[in-house]
């Protein structure tokens, strides 16, 4: 108990202190005000529509309540206590699809909700898929059911410990026994073990396993093959198989990533996934047509296109927590007695979190492009139509690319202007980076995928200066590839910039020029041919990857208009909220196209004065949409459950909910702690410790 006049004493240091102090949930409130727009009809845009925005409100609160969906000890797990946790979340959301017979989008907006990958991740993401897009009819049948009612859980297998992206280059084989009517796979180096597939560490019972397939000695190359790993009575391994857990990784505990080898195992010929390749009984082996030979890759595919589609999800996530904190955390007063200032005041701060804001409403665009496409693709593929294939992987892997470096790089960047709080796990921001950034990598190393981007523009262009037909899709602009690199940039001033066509111009000349750059210095390395293999290539892939960033940026733009004007149209957004879209289109072109003015100065485009306008309209563009930094990413709508972060707090409460979280704190569990008693004690009162 305080006495009465230590009490009175301390009252006027409090009045003092209280004169300037403002709390955190004032000013997020007085942030609010200042929207320029309806945020409510922005975050039904975002959403999907009012419908699927209520869906994920109630969604977020039934699985709170859950026993499952609790993430209140999320932070202080161990990573045992992960992989259990996520894998019962999982098992949750899964039971609570089957009993209120909800649909497999429910599923993936409660999977986004809980936010704990887990080790059903592949068997829903890739195994299911890859039985869905190369199985034939008869095997969907036999093991779609069976996938569905969890009889098995599987997971995809074709990264190696030798080899990631070269899929032609993986050493594990499947070697046909006509006289048996069976495949034996077998991994006959240690390379060939398989490495980093997801849930096959304990989890899954069956993978599709990618191997070299063999008939009669001859190497067909990679297909895709049902192999069982684990026995469906006890789940350890069967015979042939070692498998297990790969150990600890910099994020994704709750996924237990495996490692697998085969030594001699045997399947039913029945187990190749045969819908367009197929091997007979006699082993006759019928390829896939000729404008599908790369079916097997539907399912990398598929995932790479959804991984462009979270990219601008898991960035709006970063976005909007860094936003909120700095919308009231204030750093410095101008005079003693004053307010301090509120950090997202402060230009530098203003300078890396709204174009953060942007590029992520930037990259939602795209992934709902880019998912749409995919989906398209699949209609067409079932009627055998197989053409939009090239454009298909040319976008989805320079985008793939693109959008995790900026996603990955953002919630760095995010986490860093929050200070000592963004260093803490109850941000979230750590978790959010740590599980974020193997995108990068998996599912294609980005700079691979960039060169096979680069591969399909260098195409489109000699197709262009052979005066074949013009490429379309996304390099249509290539079409004027000899008139664009001669063009010259027109702005007079720093309000120029502001122009859709100036901005487009910019990004389609450097395009252009990269890859025209790109061209000439791959001819130069390989004595005057174009070849895209060998050391001639391998010495100029600096310029490729360039190339690839470009492009994609430009689609970016040119999808992010779009979706815009789309909306726009359709009567979605008002003018005002249209106004602000366009602004942060703006500023996330501007953003991007900064650390290429060297390129674009350089080749002669622009001037010295024009790229110092180019830089004063981005920053004058960071003023104009400051007032509306904490409605855009309101708009977002992510729920405080979503974000279980101390510091991304709707209220703004931040100090708040810091001391309340850092209470579970297992080091919290007693007051002296659980190094007292054996580890302290000793050293600091010996006397006492030895009368114990």
């Amino acid at each position: 108990m305080v006495d009465a006049r230590t009490r009175a004493l301390q009252a006027p240091s409090t009045a003092l202190v209280m004169a300037s102090h403002v709390e955190p949930t004032t000013d997020m409130a007085e942030e609010r005000l200042r929207a320029s727009f309806d945020v409510t009809q922005m975050a039904e845009l975002l959403n999907g529509g009012a419908e699927t925005l209520e869906k994920k409100r109630r969604f977020a609160a039934e699985l709170a309540a859950s026993p499952w969906g609790d993430k209140s000890r999320r932070y202080f797990l161990s990573r045992e206590e992960e992989y259990v946790t996520a894998l019962r979340g999982a098992l949750g959301i899964w039971g609570k699809i089957k009993s209120e017979d909800l649909s497999y989008d429910d599923g993936a907006i409660m999977r986004s909700l809980l936010d704990m990958p887990g080790g059903l991740e592949l068997h829903i993401g890739m195994f299911i898929p890859s039985l869905m897009s190369q199985g034939d009819t008869e095997q969907q049948a036999l093991w779609l059911p069976q996938c569905y009612k969890l009889r098995i859980i599987g997971t995809y297998a074709q990264t190696e410990l030798g080899h990631g992206t070269f899929v032609r280059g993986l050493e594990t084989t499947a070697t046909y026994d006509r006289q048996t009517e069976e495949f034996v796979l077998h991994t006959p180096t240690k390379n060939a073990t398989k490495w980093w597939p997801g849930g096959m560490g304990k989890t899954s019972t069956h993978a599709v396993v990618m191997a070299r397939l063999i008939l009669n000695n001859k190497d067909h190359g990679p297909h895709a093959f049902i192999v069982q790993l684990r026995s469906l009575e006890d789940h350890k391994p069967v015979a042939g198989i070692t498998v297990g857990d790969i150990g600890p990784k910099f994020g994704y505990g709750g996924v237990d990533n495996g490692f697998m080898a085969m030594d001699h195992v045997r399947i039913p010929r029945v187990n190749m996934l045969m819908r367009f390749a197929r091997v007979s009984p006699e082993g006759v082996y019928t390829p896939p047509p000729p404008s599908n030979s790369k079916a097997s890759y539907a399912t990398m595919l598929f995932v790479r296109a959804d991984i462009v589609k979270g990219a601008g999800g898991v960035l709006a996530k970063a976005a909007t927590i860094a936003t909120r904190y700095a919308a009231v955390r204030r750093q410095t007063a101008v005079k003693a007695g004053e307010r301090e200032t509120q950090v997202l005041d402060y230009q530098n701060v203003a300078h890396t979190l709204l174009p953060l804001v942007a590029s992520a409403y930037a990259l939602h665009f795209m992934g709902e492009s880019m998912m749409g496409m995919y989906h398209q693709f699949e209609e067409d593929r079932d009627k055998g139509d197989f053409s939009a294939l090239p454009e298909l992987h040319a976008m989805s892997s320079g985008l793939k690319a693109t959008c995790t470096w900026i996603t990955a790089d953002g919630i760095e960047r995010a986490r860093s202007t929050c200070g000592g709080h963004g260093y803490s796990k109850l941000s979230g921001l750590p978790t959010l980076f740590a599980n974020y950034v193997q995108n990068v990598t998996w599912e294609g190393d980005n700079n691979v995928l960039c060169l096979q981007t680069a591969r399909f523009l260098l195409k489109s262009l000699m197709a262009v200066r052979a005066g074949k037909a013009p490429p379309g899709g996304s390099a249509s602009y290539l079409s004027g590839a000899n008139a664009e690199l001669r063009a010259k940039c027109g702005v007079k001033g720093e309000g120029c910039w502001t122009s859709e066509e100036v901005i487009r111009a910019a990004m389609r000349h450097l395009a252009t020029r990269l890859l025209a750059n790109a061209a000439q210095a791959l001819a130069k390395a390989n004595g005057g041919s174009l070849e895209m293999n060998g050391p001639g290539w391998n010495s100029v892939t600096v310029y490729m990857v360039a190339v690839t960033k470009a492009h994609s940026l430009l689609a970016l733009y040119d999808t992010n208009r779009a979706y815009v004007g789309r909306a726009e149209a359709e009567g979605k957004v008002a003018a005002a909220g249209t106004k602000v879209l366009r602004n942060c289109a703006t500023l996330f072109a501007l953003t991007q196209l900064e650390p290429f003015l060297g390129d674009l100065q350089e080749d002669g485009y622009m001037t010295g004065e024009q790229a110092g306008a180019l830089r004063g309209a981005q920053r004058a563009m960071l003023a104009v949409l400051r007032p509306d930094a904490v409605a855009l990413v309101d708009s977002f709508a992510f729920t405080d459950y979503a974000l279980h972060s101390a510091i991304g707090r709707a209220d703004g409460d931040v100090y708040t909910a810091l001391l309340d979280m850092a209470q579970g704190s297992p080091l919290n569990a007693t007051e002296e702690g659980p190094a007292w008693a054996d580890v302290l004690a000793p050293v600091m009162k010996p006397m006492a410790a030895s009368r114990l």
